[in-house]
């Protein structure tokens, strides 16, 4: 049985002020470029240097890796409703893939819009939100000056683009691996950005190392990632399918009944699960070489130190672990705990970014993050269409934990919202996830003593006081809105 502290890092403060770096508010110095490039499916297990040595060299070791940056929910188009919006599913109204963007609320009050408000010229290149084209069509969503976004399915082969409004048809020459044609895409809007002397906002999501069917050798096997080429593959083809203590676990037992459902994984399967795994190492080897060239040209351009890129998954993936052998959307720490590192360039900081934080971020923190860098003294960027037409979001600014000034609440408490109607509900602080589904069956971890959540201590009469506690903040958090101190109180409790 697994020991508790009680209570621990429950109980959250009152953050302070925050601020970021005189540079940043100088007429002279301007607001800074902003460059969130998103992977697709990517686990933590491929969040490191040997796989990814340009994001590692020009972002992870420049800037700040968040060790538990918690995709909330870890399911692709909810998560970056969530980026979009700034809010949780139960405000913003996208709790699953399907329909997707036919259920965002407010779809012309987001990110984009706020900062071409704000004078930014703003891009989109690659994944957008599932369902956007049965609702919109071709057209650019709104507030995205430059629209290059993946129709419907994206692929690495054979798919489409909406290219400004226009069909544009991709085929299976190299040429058109999708990887490298983001980035050439993105080139070009940095490019054409740094010639108009405007601030800009770029949105580069790939679609690596997000598996599907293809005819593509080596990784045929559907589903995986298809890398470029077969040299690409040849590359990681020894490398060894991570196996943590969760892999194949052998006592499911404390697991709700879904879990407990699933055999043991045999060997054909685990040897379908390592050809997965490595090709998608190869596909985020070309996403990783594509990174590198995006910060080349920032340099070329000598816009770096004006630029602030973030990295970002939107979740994570299975490979294995609780039985798993692919997929996302449980709550468990694979598909949870995502990759997320920032680089802050020194004029938009106050001291040095720490190489490691451990507080608890999430993808609601994207919009809050980008409009504070963007706002200048006196002259801040509001999440609003109009005036009066506002959000309220659910997220913080990043900007304390990136060298800038301020605090960031103890004990910080993430929600994840997952379904239509909702599968699960969870609160993810950093020691503990607590997790509640609609069967009426629960987890309890504790990340402390346990990693890798091999006993589930929802049950457990030592973990009571800190179940029915992380109960009450949760019940909190599915009707929460806004954080206190940014907007007038509500009747509704602050996502705390």
């Amino acid at each position: 049985m697994l020991l508790a502290a009680a209570g621990l890092g429950l109980a959250p403060t009152d953050p302070l002020p925050v601020t970021v770096g005189k540079a940043s508010a100088a007429s002279g110095g301007g607001r800074p470029n902003i460059v969130l490039i998103q992977s697709d499916d990517q686990a933590k297990n491929s969040f490191k240097p040997r796989y990814m040595p340009h994001t590692f060299r020009t972002i992870v070791r420049r800037g700040t890796k968040f060790t538990d940056a918690i995709a909330a929910p870890p399911v692709c188009c909810p998560e970056r409703a969530g980026v979009l919006t700034g809010e949780y599913p139960h405000n913003n109204g996208v709790f699953s893939n399907h329909p997707g963007y036919g259920d965002l609320r407010e779809p012309g009050n987001t990110v984009g819009v706020w900062l071409q408000r704000a004078g930014y010229r703003t891009g989109l290149m690659g994944k957008f939100l599932n369902g956007y084209n049965d609702v919109a069509g071709l057209k650019p969503a709104p507030g995205f000056d430059r629209w290059f976004q993946f129709i419907r399915y994206p692929g690495y082969y054979d798919y489409r683009v909406s290219d400004q409004g226009r069909l544009a048809l991709y085929g299976h020459r190299r040429r058109a691996y999708s990887t490298d044609v983001l980035t050439r895409r993105a080139r070009q809007f940095i490019d054409q950005s740094s010639a108009r002397r405007r601030p800009f906002f770029l949105w580069l999501a790939y679609k690596a190392p997000h598996g599907e069917s293809s005819n593509f050798r080596p990784c045929k096997s559907a589903p995986s990632a298809v890398p470029p080429d077969r040299a690409a593959y040849r590359a990681v083809s020894r490398v060894p399918l991570p196996r943590p203590r969760s892999f194949n676990e052998e006592d499911v037992s404390d697991k709700p009944q879904a879990i407990q459902d699933l055999t043991r994984l045999d060997s054909n399967t685990i040897e379908r699960i390592r050809h997965t795994w490595r090709c998608g190492l190869a596909a985020v080897s070309s996403l990783d070489d594509g990174v590198g060239r995006v910060i080349a040209k920032l340099r070329d351009e000598r816009l770096l130190r004006r630029t602030i890129v973030l990295y970002l998954s939107d979740n994570g993936y299975f490979f294995g672990e609780h039985r798993r052998p692919a997929g996302k959307g449980d709550i468990y720490e694979p598909a949870l705990n995502v990759p997320f590192a920032a680089r802050v360039p020194a004029a938009y900081r106050n001291g040095r970014m720490a190489s490691r934080v451990r507080a608890v971020v999430s993808n609601q923190d994207v919009a809050p993050t980008v409009l504070r860098y963007a706002s200048r003294s006196g002259d801040h960027v509001k999440p609003c269409a109009a005036p009066g037409d506002c959000r309220r979001l659910d997220g913080r600014s990043l900007a304390p934990l990136l060298g800038g000034r301020g605090g960031w609440p103890r004990g910080r408490g993430v929600l994840v919202e997952i379904g239509t109607p909702r599968e699960y509900e969870a609160i993810r602080t950093r020691r503990y996830v607590y997790s509640e589904l609609t069967t009426g069956e629960r987890e309890l971890y504790d990340l402390n003593v346990d990693p890798f959540e091999l006993q589930n201590v929802a049950n457990e009469a030592s973990y009571a006081n800190v179940r029915d506690r992380l109960g009450t903040r949760l019940a909190a958090l599915t009707d929460c809105s806004g954080v206190e101190g940014r907007d007038p109180p509500i009747a509704a409790p602050f996502c705390e």
